[in-house]
């Protein structure tokens, strides 16, 4: 009963909630969907991780902090069964850009587990820019219980591929497919803020929310390798009305690389205490902590 009931709630949050909803005009999906976020047992292992976050940024509303974040989760949800029903041209109007990618040549959109990541591959598209995305591995086996998230994550990475028109370059080995793409003009869109138990190789010392932490080097080296630049991106949300914005920063050089992850970390530091609920990376945070403290963070 049991696993029935976790397969229901897998159904109800991965298909039915976020999928019903996206076929309305976007002001009745979005009421819609902060309404949905109310459910209190919606995406509970997110919201569980989530609860921490009051231990290190002032929350003066635990319970509307967890409907933001299950809003959160909701949209980005959401945004896969919308895309998939659209050309990979398309843009909708309540998604706003703010910023622009560089005219010509290859570069490293370096982005973060914040928002709904999705409009920073369409975004890319609609420039009129190529792109390959860099992800971890995604086997089947870690989803033997929820063939379901299986399911949503494959189909996930399938859409990815379709907008951007490239095959995704799964890491670790990605390094030689990289740089061919960068050297043939195809941009490279990946996540920085990645804890050293998902990315153990190359993270160095940062600060962020006011703690000792650590990032990868690894997309900053792939840049410099390449000779290109890097552009920080990401996806803000305005909970009251449901618009997205896509923020694209200035271009810039990927070294010296301390004191550029410095500074992509004080970007992260700035969004997260802006909109904790955006961050989809709490539930990793204690651990992160933990890692970045262990000696083979380089110092």
């Amino acid at each position: 009963m049991s696993d029935l009931r976790g397969r229901l709630a897998d159904r109800w949050m991965l298909s039915i909630a976020p999928g019903w909803p996206s076929h309305l005009p976007w002001p009745l999906a979005y009421a819609c969907y902060r309404a949905i976020a109310r459910q209190r047992s919606l995406y509970a292992d997110f919201a569980s991780g989530a609860a921490c976050a009051p231990d290190y940024l002032p929350i003066a509303d635990a319970d509307a902090f967890l409907r933001d974040v299950r809003t959160m989760h909701l949209l980005d949800v959401a945004d896969l069964a919308l895309s998939r029903r659209k050309s990979v041209d398309w843009w909708p109007h309540h998604v706003d850009v703010v910023g622009a990618w560089p005219v010509s040549g290859a570069f490293v959109a370096v982005t973060f587990h914040y928002g709904t990541g999705l409009w920073i591959c369409r975004a890319l598209r609609h420039a009129g820019h190529r792109g390959m995305f860099l992800s971890g591995r995604f086997e089947r086996d870690a989803f033997e219980a929820r063939p379901l998230l299986h399911r949503y994550g494959a189909a996930r990475l399938a859409e990815v591929e379709r907008i951007t028109g490239s095959p995704i370059a799964y890491r670790p080995g990605a390094r030689a497919t990289l740089l061919d793409a960068l050297a043939q003009g195809v941009s490279v869109i990946g996540l920085i803020d990645v804890p050293p138990r998902l990315a153990p190789r190359g993270q160095r010392p940062v600060e962020l929310l006011g703690h000792p932490a650590s990032l990868p080097d690894g997309l900053l080296q792939l840049a410099a390798d390449a000779g290109v630049p890097i552009v920080p991106c990401w996806v803000e949300l305005d909970v009251a009305s449901g618009r997205r914005r896509v923020v694209i920063a200035e271009a810039r050089a990927a070294t010296p690389i301390d004191a550029t992850l410095a500074a992509i970390a004080a970007t992260l530091d700035r969004l997260i205490r802006a909109a904790p609920a955006s961050w989809m990376f709490w539930r990793e945070w204690s651990g992160w902590l933990r890692d970045a403290a262990a000696p083979h963070i380089d110092q």
